[in-house]
This record gives structure tokens, sequence and C-alpha cells, in this order.
């Protein structure tokens, strides 16, 4: 009996170290592969803005690029995923990326570098993204499992802010000393360095799925069916939804009014930027603490309800002084954010059934990074008809009333969510 228990603790001794060496490998990836997102999501729009001189609603146009990917194919990804191992798709995704990003720098240097490059190379890249995101959002509770989902999930969020805090600040010296295009290779080789990365994750094996697989329309309404008849993702997904369109037609306008019309420098631009890591990195030191203390359900409704109106502050910026309401709004806006991304992404993961995880995180970001590029263009045509501070107030303004959703619903009582919801069996919407 003793040796038996000795094998046993042994075992699970061999099981946490492996799990262990698995998540400090996937933050690794994450941290790389975060660098390429924050760097190219400034890079791309000045590059736009600066090196090509694009009216605002082109630079609208390479920010919708970005993610206009969700929307074309954010729901049969879910389902693909689900029937595949995760992690070498991860590990393509990355490869993609870079061999999209490539071609960029090439072309400016041959002065052939065009808008409709940007886009084209923006437009892979998202498509990636899509793969990826799914992905290592299905492929966490594999590696962690279910209980250790939220300080999993808040050290991923912790090297993400880093990578935010870094970032900006990067690109904008990239930018200001050798120019918007050659910043594209920093993403490019942080790629690069995020597949090898995944692929030296030693994990628990995965198992793709076999047997009979239901048709496809059958298996994303399911997803979708889910989501949309789910007392707590319903209105998070609502919620989300609106931040996200409304926070995507104020971003690359803000770019634009700091680029063009305040005449700030690409380093400034990244400084500023930066700011927004900085609060995140903040709310990753105490957003597990305030789980436990307050409950996941008054965290998400109270980090968005605080957090969301301080956008409102980067429609007052000006040159001098008053660029600092940027700095500002970013801080305040990005801490919230992440306080309410842990804790509702954590609840996702532990409640949702595992044969539904994919579906259900590709359901939740069809909806929430789809709306991106809409909001994006929408932004880009309200500053060619207005004005491009116009736009910027009017996405500020719609972050704010996002909370809406939270305050107006059964989430606003409840100090813990509730335990997980079965599947809904209609195939009907």
């Amino acid at each position: 009996m003793q040796i038996s228990k000795f094998r046993r603790g042994a075992a699970g001794k061999a099981g946490r170290s492996g799990r262990e060496s698995g998540i400090r490998r996937l933050l690794v990836a994450q941290a790389l592969s975060q660098t390429g997102f924050v760097v190219l999501n400034l890079a791309m729009p000045l590059l736009a803005a600066t090196t090509l001189q694009a009216s605002p609603f082109q630079v609208s146009m390479v920010s919708a690029s970005q993610t206009v990917a969700f929307l074309l194919i954010g729901l049969p990804v879910g389902v693909w995923v689900d029937r595949m191992r995760r992690r070498p798709v991860m590990i393509v995704a990355d490869l993609v990326r870079a061999a999209a990003l490539a071609p960029v720098p090439v072309l400016w240097m041959l002065d052939m570098l065009s808008v409709v490059h940007l886009c084209a190379a923006a437009f892979v890249v998202g498509m990636a993204t899509v793969f990826f995101d799914v992905s290592e959002q299905s492929y966490l509770p594999h590696l962690v499992g279910r209980d250790g989902l939220v300080r999993a999930n808040a050290r991923l969020v912790a090297v993400d802010q880093t990578a935010s805090v870094a970032g900006p600040g990067m690109a904008g010296m990239i930018v200001q000393a050798v120019t918007a295009p050659l910043a594209i290779v920093v993403s490019c080789v942080s790629y690069v360095a995020s597949a090898l990365a995944v692929a030296r994750i030693d994990g628990p094996p995965e198992k793709a799925v076999r047997g009979p697989r239901e048709r496809l329309d059958r298996s994303i309404r399911q997803g979708i069916v889910y989501v949309l008849g789910h007392t707590v993702l319903r209105p998070l997904v609502a919620c989300s939804t609106t931040m996200t369109f409304c926070w995507s037609m104020g971003y690359g306008m803000l770019l634009v009014l700091l680029a063009q019309e305040l005449e700030a420098s690409a380093l400034t631009i990244g400084l500023l930027f930066t700011a927004g890591g900085v609060g995140g990195l903040a709310a990753t030191a105490v957003v597990g603490r305030l789980v436990e203390r307050l409950g996941d359900g008054r965290v998400i409704v109270l980090s968005v309800t605080l957090a969301a109106p301080c956008t409102l502050l980067a429609g007052l910026a000006e040159t001098g002084p008053r660029l600092a309401l940027v700095a500002c709004a970013q801080f305040a806006f990005a801490a919230g954010l992440v306080i309410y991304n842990v804790a509702q992404v954590s609840y996702r993961q532990r409640s949702v059934p595992p044969e539904l995880l994919g579906r259900v995180n590709a359901t939740v970001r069809f909806f929430a990074w789809g709306a991106r590029p809409l909001g994006a263009l929408l932004g880009g045509a309200v500053a060619e008809f207005y004005d491009v501070r116009s736009a910027v107030w009017a996405g500020a303004a719609g972050t704010a009333l996002a909370a809406l959703w939270l305050l107006l619903s059964p989430l606003r009582g409840m100090r813990v969510l509730p335990a997980p919801e079965p599947p809904v069996e209609k195939e009907t919407l």
C-alpha cells in the first residue's frame, strides 16, 4: 500500500511538473505572439497614415482587414478546431502569419508597397489569428486542468500586458528610427519564434475527435444556440461586442488624429499607447484576489462599469500636456478590460462542456471580434463625412454605454456566476 501511495504521489508530482513546464512554454509563445500582434496593431495603421499618406477611410480599411476574418470564418473554425489537435494548428497559424508579413518590407524597399498590399497581408494574418486564438483558448483547459484556469488565464494576460507595455513603445521607436515598414519585420520574427515555442510544449497528449461527424451547419448552430440561450454568456457577449465595435471606431481614428492632425511623432504615439499595457499589467496583479473577495459576477460588472467611460478622455486630446489624456484613457480602460476578460474567459472555460468549447469560443469571438472591422469602417466613414475627432468621440461614447448590457441583465445581482448549464439540444435559432 505504501508503495502504491508512493507511486501515485510520484505520478502526481510528475504530472504537475509537466503541466508547469507546458504552461511556461505556452507563456513564452504567447509573449512572442502578442509582441508581434501589438507591434503590428500600431505599425500597420501608422504605415498607412504616414508612409503611404492614406486617407482616414483607407486607414480604417487596413485596420478592418486585420479582423474581418472573424466574420468570415470565425464560426466554422470553432467546429474544425473541436475536431483537431489544437497545438499543431497553433504552430501552422504562427508560420502563416510570418509568411504573410514577410513581403511587406520587401515591397516597400522596391517602392511597390500600396494600401492594397497592406490590406492583403493584414487579411491573411487575421485568418491565421482566428485559428491560433480559438485553438489556444480551447487548448488551455487540456494543458492546465479546469481548476487551474483562473491562475493560468491571469498569467497569460500578464504576459499579454507585458507585451502591450513593451510593444507600442518598441513599435514607435522602430518607426521613428527606421520607418514603419521595417517595424513589420519584428512581428514576422516574433511569429516564427512563437511557433518554435509552441512546438516545444510537452503537455498531455491530445486526441483528435474520432467517429461520425455532424454536418458543419448543425455544429455551428449548436455553438450559437448554446451561447444565445445561456443566461450568463448572452449578456457577456452583447457587452463584449458593443465594446469591441465602438472601441474599433475610435482606435484607428485616434491614431490618425495623433499622427496627422496633432502631428505627434511615432515615438510619442507609441509611448501614449504603452500606458494601456501598464494598466493591464497592473490589473493582472489584483484580478485573482478581486475574484476571490468579490466574486466573479461582481468583478465583471464593476470592471466594465468603471473603466469603459474613461475612454471619453481620449476625445479631449490636444497638442501639449493634454496629450497625456490619451495615456490616462488607455491605462484605465485596459485595466478594466483585463479584469473583465480574465473573469469572463475563465468562467467560460470552466463551465462549457469540453466537446463544445471550441465552438463556443469561436461563437463568442465571431460576435466580439467580428464587430471590429465593422466598427473600424464606420469610424473611417464618420471621419470622412464629418471629421476625425467626431469619430473618436463617437467610439468612446459607445464604449462607455456598453456597460448597460450588464447593468440591465441578471448579472447585476450575481456575486458568483452560476454552475454550468447543459448543452441546448434544439437545432434552430
